[in-house]
């Protein structure tokens, strides 16, 4: 992937139409990228996961607020947390 005099790169639902292996292999390349800054927008929870992004990463956008999952629960996440499961089993409601 190359891009010239980028410096931000939004994309919204970019995962809708392909596989969630393509857009984990997207996300990876984009993080590549030296001095970028990106925002993707999905529904697929497939993509939270530690060895893709770390869990300050990953935001949720609800009642016109956003916040890091950081921020969205109490326990001090690890590498080894399945975060979409723990997103699932609620661990990141207010």
């Amino acid at each position: 992937m190359q891009m010239e005099k980028c410096s931000f790169l939004y994309v919204d639902e970019f995962d809708a139409f392909y596989h969630t292996d393509l857009a984990k292999a997207v996300v990876r390349k984009i993080i590549e990228i030296p001095n970028i800054q990106a925002v993707f927008t999905s529904h697929n929870t497939d993509l939270m996961s530690n060895d893709l992004l770390r869990p300050d990463c990953i935001f949720k956008l609800e009642d016109n607020r956003i916040r890091p999952f950081s921020e969205l629960t109490d326990k001090a996440l690890r590498e080894a947390h399945n975060l979409q499961k723990m997103y699932k089993a609620g661990a990141f409601n207010d």
